[in-house]
C-alpha cells in the first residue's frame, strides 16, 4: 500500500470512528418520545408517511418513514435516533472539511466535536427536528463547493448542484448558504454549459422529495394531513407555503417584514438573544478559537475565510431581520426558544473557524498539546454537562395529563404547537386519546382545518363558521354538544378567566362555566399536587433554550391559581406545598 493510500485509508477509519462513536452517544441519548416544538409531528409524521406543515420536508419524512420500518422494537424512538445518526454523519464531513482545507487531525476533531457536543447540537440529535437532516446537507455542500473550487472536478460540481437541490427542497433557510457557495464555486471558472447541468441537476435535487411525495399521495392517503394536500396541484403551494395558516402565521406574517412598520426594539431583542446564544452554545473556547480561526484564515486562505464569514453573517442577520419583525405574538421566553433552533446554521461556521483556530494553535505548541485540546473538548462535555432525553418525556407526560384530566368527548382547547403536535400523536399514532376532541381556535379560519375537525369526529355537531371561520363562543359549543365540557390547557387560563369568569381548575386544565357552579379547592389542588407528573419538571430539568419552556411556565400559572383559590388559615399546609412547587418551576 502506497503511504498516500495509506493516508486516506486512516482519513476514512477516523471519520468513520468519529461518526461512530457520536452516533452512539446520540443513540443511546435519544429520546423514546419526542421533544419539544414540531418533533412530536416530525415523529407522527414519519410513522405514518404523513404530511407536515409546509413546505412539508418530504425528505425527512420519507427518510423517516423508511428507517421506521426497520426491524426497531420502538420505531417512535427510532426516529429520534435517525436525527443522531445524521447529526454524527454531519460532524464527520466538517471534520473531513477542515483536513482537506490543510487542518491537523487533532484540530480538525476539535471543530467537528465543538460542534457535535455543543448543547444546541447535542440536544437536536436526540430527537427528531429537521435541523440534523439540514446541516448534513449544508455540509455536503461546503465539502462538494470546496473540492470543485480546489481540484476542479466536474463531478464536484456535478454533486453540489444536487445537494443544494435537495437542501432547497428540505428547509428555506437553505437559500442563505448561497453567497458563501458562490464564493466557492466561483472561484473557479465555470463554462455555460456546466452551469445548465449544475441548474438541472439543482432542479432535480429540488423536486425529486416532492415527486416522492406525489407519488406517495397517489398511492394513499395520508393518515396525517392537515393541509389537504392530495396531489400534484398541491405541492407547489406546499413548497412556497402559500396555505400556511393557524400558529404558522407568527413566523410566516403578512408581508417579508410582519404586519407592521419596522422595530428596531425586536431587532436588538433578538440580536442579543444571538449573541447570547453564541456565548452559551459555542462556549469560550470556541468563541476564541473562532477568532484564531479567522485571523489564521486572513493570511492563508481568505476565500475561506470569506466563505465562512457569509455563511455565519448572511444566514444569522437574515433570519434575526426578519423573524424579529414577526415573532412577536406569543410569550418571549417561548419565542426565544422557537429562533434558538434556527442559530444551528450561522454556528456551522463558528466551529469551522474554530477548527481552523486549533490549527493555528497546534502550529504554535506541540502535537502532545493539540491533542490534548481535542481530548479535552470531546471529555468535558461527557464528564461535566452530559446530556440525555432516554428518560425524559416532559411533553409527552403533559399531553397524557391533559387527557387523563378530561372525559372521552370532552372538547379540549389547546394553544401552542408543542400541545397540538403532541395531542396529535396521541390520537393518531398512540392511540391514546379516547375520544377526547382537541381544538386549535388558531386554526378556526383555516377552510381545510374545519374539514379535518369534521371527518375526525364526525359526531361533534360544529357552530355556523362565519367571514372569519369558527366562532370561540365556548358556550355555543357547549350548547350544541350537550354533555361534552369545554376545557383549556392551563396557558389558556387568563383567556378562560376574562371570557368566563366562573371557570375552574379541573385537574391540569381550566374548565369553562358560563355560571357558578359548585366546587372544591382545596379538593382541585390535592388533586394537582398528586398528578404522578407533577414534580417531573422543575426549573432544573429544563434547558431555556429550547421549547421545553412552554411545560413548566403552564404548570406554573395552573398552581398560581389553584393556590389563590385556596383558603389561607384552613388550607396552610396546601399552600405551602403549592409555594414549593411554584419555586421549582420558576425558570427566571
Amino acid at each position: 500500500m502506497t503511504p498516500g493510500a495509506r493516508e486516506r485509508r486512516l482519513e476514512i477509519l477516523t471519520a468513520g470512528g468519529l461518526w461512530l462513536g457520536l452516533t452512539v452517544l446520540f443513540w443511546t441519548g435519544r429520546s423514546h418520545s419526542f421533544g419539544p416544538g414540531d418533533s412530536a409531528q416530525h415523529v407522527l409524521c414519519a410513522l405514518l408517511w404523513g404530511v407536515p406543515h409546509p413546505p412539508g420536508y418530504p425528505l425527512q419524512t420519507a427518510l423517516g418513514w423508511a428507517w421506521s420500518r426497520l426491524p426497531w422494537a420502538d420505531p417512535g424512538a427510532a426516529v429520534n435516533g435517525l436525527s443522531g445518526v445524521l447529526a454524527a454523519a454531519a460532524a464527520a464531513v466538517l471534520y473531513g472539511l477542515l483536513r482537506r482545507a490543510g487542518a491537523r487531525r487533532a484540530a480538525a476533531l476539535t471543530g467537528a466535536a465543538l460542534m457535535a457536543l455543543s448543547p444546541l447540537f447535542w440536544y437536536y440529535s436526540l430527537v427528531a427536528e429537521v435541523r440534523a437532516l439540514n446541516d448534513l446537507l449544508a455540509l455536503a455542500g461546503a465539502w462538494f463547493a470546496a473540492e470543485w473550487a480546489r481540484d476542479g472536478r466536474p463531478r464536484d460540481l456535478w454533486a453540489f448542484a444536487a445537494v443544494f437541490g435537495l437542501g432547497m427542497s428540505h428547509h428555506p433557510t437553505f437559500a442563505l448558504l448561497a453567497p458563501a457557495y458562490a464564493v466557492w464555486v466561483f472561484s473557479r471558472r465555470v463554462t455555460a454549459r456546466r452551469l445548465a447541468e449544475a441548474a438541472v441537476l439543482s432542479a432535480a435535487g429540488l423536486a425529486a422529495p416532492y415527486l416522492l411525495l406525489g407519488l406517495r399521495l397517489a398511492h394513499s392517503a395520508a393518515a396525517y394531513n392537515l393541509f389537504e394536500v392530495r396531489g400534484w396541484g398541491d405541492l407547489i403551494p406546499l413548497y412556497l407555503r402559500l396555505r400556511l395558516g393557524g400558529p404558522a402565521r407568527m413566523v410566516a406574517g403578512s408581508g417579508l417584514l410582519g404586519l407592521g412598520s419596522f422595530d428596531l426594539g425586536r431587532l436588538r431583542t433578538q440580536t442579543g438573544w444571538f449573541l447570547s446564544a453564541l456565548w452559551t452554545h459555542g462556549g469560550p473556547a470556541g468563541l476564541a478559537l473562532a477568532a484564531a480561526g479567522a485571523a489564521s484564515l486572513w493570511r492563508r486562505s481568505r476565500r475561506d475565510l470569506l466563505a465562512w464569514t457569509l455563511w455565519g453573517g448572511v444566514s444569522a442577520a437574515v433570519f434575526i431581520v426578519i423573524s424579529s419583525q414577526q415573532l412577536f405574538v406569543c410569550d418571549q421566553a417561548y419565542a426565544r426558544a422557537i429562533v434558538t433552533r434556527f442559530y444551528l446554521l450561522p454556528m456551522i461556521a463558528l466551529f469551522a473557524l474554530a477548527g481552523h483556530g486549533a490549527q493555528a494553535l497546534a502550529g504554535r505548541v506541540r502535537a502532545a498539546f493539540s491533542w490534548a485540546l481535542a481530548v479535552a473538548v470531546i471529555a468535558l462535555p461527557l464528564a461535566l454537562r452530559p446530556l440525555s432525553l432516554a428518560h425524559d418525556d416532559a411533553l409527552l407526560d403533559y399531553a397524557r395529563a391533559l387527557v387523563r384530566d378530561a372525559r372521552p368527548g370532552d372538547m379540549i382547547v389547546l394553544a401552542a404547537d408543542d400541545s397540538i403536535f403532541a395531542t396529535l400523536d396521541l390520537e393518531l399514532a398512540r392511540g391514546e386519546a379516547g375520544g377526547r376532541v382537541f381544538l386549535v381556535p388558531a386554526m378556526f379560519a383555516f377552510p381545510p382545518y374545519i374539514r379535518e375537525l369534521r371527518r375526525r369526529y364526525p359526531s361533534l355537531v360544529l357552530p355556523p363558521a362565519g367571514p372569519r371561520g369558527l366562532p370561540e363562543d365556548w358556550a355555543l359549543w357547549m350548547r350544541l354538544n350537550p354533555g361534552r365540557a369545554v376545557l383549556m390547557e392551563p396557558s389558556l387560563r387568563d383567556t378562560a378567566l376574562r371570557l368566563y369568569p366562573h371557570s375552574v381548575p379541573q385537574g391540569t386544565l381550566v374548565r369553562v362555566e358560563t355560571r357558578a357552579v359548585r366546587d372544591n379547592p382545596e379538593a382541585d389542588a390535592r388533586r394537582f399536587l398528586a398528578a404522578p407528573e407533577t414534580w417531573t419538571v422543575t426549573r432544573w430539568s429544563i434547558r431555556p433554550w429550547t421549547q421545553e419552556v412552554y411545560v413548566p411556565e403552564a404548570r406554573r400559572l395552573q398552581a398560581e391559581w389553584l393556590g389563590s383559590r385556596l383558603d389561607p388559615r384552613r388550607d396552610r399546609a396546601l399552600i405551602g406545598r403549592l409555594k414549593l412547587l411554584l419555586a421549582s418551576l420558576d425558570a427566571r
